[in-house]
């Protein structure tokens, strides 16, 4: 496999990751987090590069990651282990530079936006200086042995992780300068639409739609609905935000963007809960309503306000799909609605945020079957652990 064939597939598969690059192309940074981090961090808020070396093996291993400060408290974080050779030469490169480019990946792999990042001469040296020679540091698999030295790297850079059995390894962090931002417009081409995405759009809600589409097009092809609409006295009405039609299972999402773009930066994390919570509770009324219509054997009809037909017997799977759902505060009305919504309407619900739902559809592995049963094993879970951060593991026994 080569280094390039390794990224592509780390870049699909991992949830998030940052790799460092020097190849024939020039020198980049490669990020990829979720798009509201993103946005964050287009807004200005700091960017903290983590290094750490944990000289207590031979060869010594390094690990490198991301604090970024969307929260003054709650701060995310993304950390990981140097694990090939062309890692730690690109590292060291890139530290030999004036400036070089740093470009951010979506949730779905895609390059939303391009900088150009510097840090000041001082932390390049420092890096270097902790890096030493990049031929010596240790190169091969991610084992029990480099997984403890990470928890170590978690605890060393003050994550307060609950890791036990850690060490002091030696960290450094440095802040990196982003300026001449490019926005990329991308372009993708379904079965039934065409999406035009971009990161910095206002209307945060619709693009959160066509990357829900975009994710699940391959899956239900002609069978997936962007915005389908139902018959009012005046004209129509949009039924849901996506509808997908499978033999055996019936799937509407609503979908709900965290607001970023025209949000306050230093928002407190007690009013995104709460604005969040208010937008959950908001999707759960619009799916239980779209589920009784469809119960109700209402006509539904595609974006060209063509009949949709297909079998509405099955007990449907409703989905309120976030950007992001933030792990603090108290989420017990919301269970409770949940809980009551699935009871009383004779639907499986699941609140899930973007990150999440991508894994799901990879393990499917393009069996739209297969994901019917995950998201029916999720709700159970749910129901027994009265927990909606959990998460549920998918065991590939194949």
């Amino acid at each position: 496999m080569t280094t390039e064939e390794r990224i592509c597939k780390e870049l699909l598969h991992e949830p998030a990751s940052i790799w460092f690059i020097n190849d024939d192309f020039g020198a980049k940074v490669m990020i990829k987090i979720t798009s509201p981090i993103i946005k964050s961090i287009m807004k200005g808020c700091k960017v903290e590069f983590l290094f750490g070396k944990d000289g207590s093996h031979q060869p010594a291993i390094f690990h490198s990651g991301l604090r970024i400060y969307d929260d003054p408290i709650n701060f995310a974080a993304v950390i990981g282990t140097e694990l090939f050779p062309d890692e730690h030469t690109s590292l060291a490169a890139i530290m030999n530079r004036s400036f070089t480019h740093i470009h951010f990946h979506n949730e779905l792999g895609i390059c939303v936006a391009t900088a150009k990042l510097s840090f000041s001469i001082a932390d390049q040296f420092r890096v270097l200086n902790l890096q030493g020679n990049p031929e010596s540091l240790y190169c091969g698999k991610f084992d029990e042995r480099i997984s403890r030295s990470l928890d170590c790297f978690d605890h060393s850079i003050k994550m307060e992780s609950k890791h036990k059995n850690v060490y002091e390894i030696e960290t450094i962090a440095i802040d990196g300068k982003l300026q001449d931002w490019i926005i990329m417009k991308n372009t993708v081409i379904g079965f039934n639409e065409t999406s035009h995405i971009m990161v910095d759009d206002k209307d945060e809600g619709s693009i959160l739609e066509k990357e829900v589409t975009i994710i699940l097009d391959d899956l239900f092809k002609q069978k997936l609905y962007l915005n389908p609409q139902i018959a009012r006295t005046n004209g129509y009405r949009e039924l849901t935000d996506v509808l997908a039609i499978s033999d055996n299972g019936l799937f509407l999402i609503e979908s709900k963007a965290v607001g970023v773009i025209d949000s306050a930066l230093n928002k407190p994390m007690e009013k995104k809960v709460k604005g969040l919570q208010k937008q959950i509770s908001t999707g759960i009324d619009q799916i239980v309503g779209a589920s009784k219509k469809v119960t109700a054997n209402t006509t539904i009809y595609d974006s060209h306000l063509e009949e949709i037909i297909f079998d509405k017997t099955p007990f449907p799977h409703c989905i309120v799909l976030v950007s992001e759902l933030l792990p603090f505060g108290d989420w017990k009305t919301i269970e409770y609605k949940i809980f009551k919504a699935m009871a009383e309407n004779k639907i499986y619900l699941n609140v899930i945020d973007l990150r999440e739902f991508m894994q799901y559809i990879g393990h499917a592995r393009g069996s739209a079957d297969r994901l019917n049963l995950m998201l029916i094993e999720r709700v159970e879970a749910l129901v027994k652990n009265k927990n909606i951060h959990m998460r549920l593991n998918v065991v590939n026994n194949s």
